[in-house]
């Protein structure tokens, strides 16, 4: 697969990534606004979802000049994987497969179509423009 087809599948997959979850967090405001639970640690998991969402789908048309953006949606798809298994395994509750699946194949799409792997891993010295990169005289 060329580099010019690998950049535009992965900013498809980023923005649909980001509608999706814009779409998940609105409808949840409904079963949020009957059980609140997430305002009680002073949060509004909503929202929240729904700015993540915007977040990634508007990196998604320069991933490569947002690359905390891939990491953090990785990051996403790694906690949610995680999540839905020891969920499942330890209480029973599965829940959807939908965002298990979802997870899985956009957390491995995002993975193998950026073009610069090993930068997704954070590494010491990542943070070159810094206040470390910059010592006072």
């Amino acid at each position: 697969m060329n580099s010019s087809l690998k950049a535009r599948l992965l900013t498809v997959v980023m923005l649909l990534l980001g509608i999706l979850m814009i779409i998940g967090s609105t409808v949840s405001i409904f079963a949020t606004s009957i059980f609140p639970f997430d305002g009680l640690a002073g949060t509004d998991v909503s929202v929240a979802g729904v700015a993540f969402g915007v977040g990634i789908a508007v990196a998604s048309f320069n991933p490569e000049g947002h690359i905390s953006w891939v990491r953090a949606a990785i990051l996403y798809m790694l906690l949610l994987i995680v999540y839905r298994i020891v969920f499942g395994i330890f209480w029973g509750t599965w829940g959807e497969p939908a965002p298990l699946v979802i997870a899985i194949v956009f957390g491995v799409a995002l993975a193998v179509l950026y073009p610069r792997r090993g930068e997704l891993m954070p590494h010491s010295g990542s943070m070159a423009d810094g206040p470390a990169a910059h010592p006072a005289h």
